[in-house]
């Protein structure tokens, strides 16, 4: 019998049968796990505090048949505040989505777990600007994943001496003034928001919380990402993310 100790966020939960729970778990040493939490759904069950989305814990799981079952598991850390804020719920039930999507089984990707944990903790202790935490997150993620958007030379030509850029979708990076006849889809983007990608880039997503940056920015990266991500991932929803607008 498979036994595994390992660090894991819950990135989802479902109930199964009358008292079991299924979780879908990022484990920091074995990728993306299924797991069965058996009894969890009881009120006085030990594996509740572990069995909620969000919640980052230390997990012993035993392999049965094509399952793993959690056998122990302890709360490194609840981040239960993200429930009591709707933006901070929505922007990072999106993110664990995201990130479930493009995991693999079996497959670590300990930068994005980083990553994971620390946004989470940022949501979780109250953000000033929660929907640019979401455009930092996924210009990390894009480039912990393979997707690094190119933000430092043009995509046609590597020039890195220019005045003004576009970006290209399909190209995934900037193209410069000299190249953009050659470019049929291509997105107008304010220069300063191509600075913010390098610096978020270049930058701890805990430091990169601390800068203020103009909602106007914050918006124009987030429909650059936005078409980045359709691009590339056929997964994507944004339903939550566009209810959110719709309501404020």
């Amino acid at each position: 019998m498979s036994v595994i100790n390992t660090q894991a966020v819950v990135l989802k939960a479902l109930k199964f049968k009358e008292n079991d729970i299924i979780l879908t778990l990022f484990t920091r040493n074995y990728g993306k796990v299924s797991a069965i939490a058996r009894g969890a759904q009881k009120p006085k069950s030990k594996l509740i505090a572990t069995s909620q989305v969000f919640s980052y814990n230390n997990y012993v799981l035993r392999k049965q048949n094509d399952m793993y079952v959690v056998y122990q598991s302890e709360s490194i850390k609840s981040f239960y505040n993200i429930a009591t804020d709707f933006d901070a719920f929505s922007y990072a039930s999106f993110i664990m989505k995201l990130v479930e999507g493009v995991l693999v089984e079996g497959q670590t990707n300990n930068r994005l777990f980083v990553l994971l944990v620390r946004t989470l903790f940022l949501y979780s202790e109250g953000v000033d600007n929660p929907k640019f935490i979401l455009d930092a997150f996924i210009v990390k993620f894009l480039d912990y994943t393979g997707f690094k958007p190119n933000v430092d030379a043009c995509t046609s030509c590597s020039s890195t001496n220019y005045r003004k850029a576009v970006f290209s979708i399909s190209d995934g990076g900037i193209v410069c003034d000299k190249c953009i006849k050659k470019q049929e889809n291509y997105l107008k983007i304010d220069q300063t928001t191509i600075r913010l990608m390098q610096y978020i880039l270049k930058n701890d997503i805990i430091d990169i919380n601390k800068a203020e940056v103009a909602k106007v920015l914050v918006d124009e990266l987030f429909f650059l990402l936005k078409k980045y991500l359709i691009n590339y991932f056929e997964y994507i929803n944004f339903k939550s993310i566009d209810m959110l607008k719709n309501l404020t």
